[in-house]
């Protein structure tokens, strides 16, 4: 009798599938979520026009040298500036102004508009006089050599 239930179930499932159309009932719920996580985004997020611009970055050491390089795509060299004060570098500049046009109706506004600042502090003062900057492709790469070089020293046992 339990093979019969068994068999009656197997053929109801398919028929339910078939006339609700629903595989798995759960499958929708992640473009749900997707929908509004995009919902809330539009709404809690500042307008692009108070939008934060931060140039992604990276900053690495190798051959006694520390790296900054910076992705800067659509901006000029002469809108970037480099300054150093003690122990601190910043990096700083300007996106190209919007262009005025009333007859646009933007879709997606992704385009960063507007100036940036971008700091890092290192363990000690940095010389000025030896650090190098190349602007090449939309990347900016800065080298800063070892601020202070760890000589190799023996220690006396007593």
């Amino acid at each position: 009798m339990s093979t019969t239930l068994s068999a009656k179930k197997e053929e109801i499932r398919p028929l339910f599938d078939r006339f609700f159309d629903i595989a798995d009932p759960f499958s929708d719920l992640s473009s749900v979520r997707r929908t509004m996580n995009s919902l809330l985004d539009s709404v809690m997020l500042p307008a692009p026009r108070h939008e934060i611009v931060v140039p992604a970055m990276d900053l690495y050491f190798k051959d006694g040298r520390y790296t900054i390089e910076v992705a800067l795509p659509g901006i000029d060299k002469k809108d970037v500036d480099i300054e150093i004060e003690g122990n601190r570098l910043t990096v700083s500049g300007k996106f190209a102004a919007e262009e005025k046009d009333a007859g646009k109706r933007y879709h997606y506004r992704e385009l960063r508009r507007g100036g940036f600042v971008r700091s890092m502090t290192f363990p000690e003062d940095i010389d000025p006089a030896k650090v190098t900057a190349a602007f090449d492709s939309g990347l900016l790469k800065i080298e800063i050599p070892s601020l202070r070089p760890a000589p190799t020293q023996k220690v006396a046992i007593k």
